[in-house]
This record gives C-alpha cells, structure tokens and sequence, in this order.
C-alpha cells in the first residue's frame, strides 16, 4: 500500500483528499451496472425526491460491488484516520445527476459548523467522513461536486462563499474524493446528455447511530 501520509496531511489541513485509480475499469463497470439495476427496480420511489436525478440508498444491501469497494485497504486507512480505527459504514448510496437537474446549494453534511477543540482531535472530531466514489467523468459540465478547501476548521457560513473560494471536483472514472462531512460542497448543474454517475459512502464514529442496519439488510 502506497505511503498514506499524503493523504492523511490533506485530510487535517484541507479537509478532503483524493485517491486516483482507486478502482479498476472492471470495477467502475459493474457498479455502474449494478445501479442501472437498482434506479430501474425503484424509479417510482426515491428519485422523485429530486427531479431530473436517479437515487438511491442502502446500496450495500443491493450490490456486492458496493460491498467490495467500500472496503479497499487504502479507502479504509483514510476513513480510520479521521475516524478511528473503529468507526462505522452508517450508508452507502447514490446520486447521478440528469441533463437539467439544478444545482445543490453549499452545505455541510451533519449540520451546523463544529470547531477543532485545542487538543487531540483526532479522539472528537470529525464525527463523520464520506468516500466518494467518480464512477464517470467528472467534467465541468456534468454537474461536478464543488467544495471550498479547508471550510471544515473554518466556520464560514455557505451562503457567504464566494466564487474564487469554490474548487471544482474534476476527475477520471476509478477515482475518490473523500472529506471531512463538515467540508462545505454541494453538486453543480449538469448541462450535458449524460448522467453522470457516483457512489457515496457515509462513514461515522461508532457511537452514532447509522443510517442501515447492514446487519439485517445483508444477505
């Protein structure tokens, strides 16, 4: 396993890091297959929660792909270091935007800014992390995840982010953007006729609750 360091420094001071080539060709292949299964078999349902977007949630009960990425040795270093060497898969969904879908307004996921205590805060914070998982091409066009670097220590308020303050997530298939859930981001607008699909994990200490209960949903 490649020297980790890197990406630990990145996760501490910018509040995000990224791994490229984390999955294989194959990989990205059949997740994406997989989804296409799942939007078909539940497109009555949760996709009306957001127009123009086909979701989904709970991914890990549906797919052994999802159950087999989420658990890729360098992934998993990078959830223990903010998180813990115990810490837990809460949910593994889904998200890819249509042609036309509007784009998410700046947040934090988990709620309101929460500050570096002044001492070990590897053993507090962050509550939470997220793997993102670029199962296509993240252009400028598709509706890319937008995000303001080191927004997670700084309690700047989203609807004051300026444009320079924005970076845009870009990137290849295989690759994965993993934060600190009080990173500020949201997704842009997707302008082109392709989805553009992604996987979302939502990883947590292990004394909050999780959103699935994998031990029942799992086959």
């Amino acid at each position: 396993m490649e020297n980790m360091q890197r990406h630990f420094h990145e996760l501490d001071e910018l509040g995000y890091t990224t791994l490229e080539d984390l999955l294989t060709s194959n990989q990205v292949e059949e997740a994406i297959v997989a989804l296409e299964e799942v939007y078909e078999s539940e497109k009555n349902v949760v996709s009306l929660h957001e127009p123009k977007t086909k979701r989904t949630f709970n991914f890990t009960s549906r797919a052994e792909i999802s159950r087999q990425i989420i658990q890729i040795p360098r992934l998993v270093a990078c959830m223990e270091y903010p998180l813990e060497s115990d810490y837990i898969l809460s949910d593994m969904e889904a998200r890819s935007p249509m042609k036309g879908v509007s784009s998410q307004g700046l947040h934090r996921d988990g709620g309101t800014f929460i500050p570096n205590p002044s001492y070990n805060v590897h053993s507090i914070l962050p509550l939470a992390a997220q793997p993102m998982f670029a199962l296509s091409e993240f252009t400028a066009n598709k509706g890319p995840t937008r995000f303001v670097p080191g927004s997670h220590i700084s309690n700047i308020d989203p609807t004051d982010v300026t444009p320079e303050e924005k970076y845009l997530f870009t990137c290849q298939p295989g690759t994965v953007l993993i934060c600190d859930n009080r990173l500020v981001h949201g997704d842009g607008t997707n302008t082109t006729d392709e989805i553009r699909y992604s996987v979302q994990g939502f990883c947590c200490r292990k004394y909050i609750k999780p959103f699935c209960d994998h031990t029942r949903s799992i086959p």
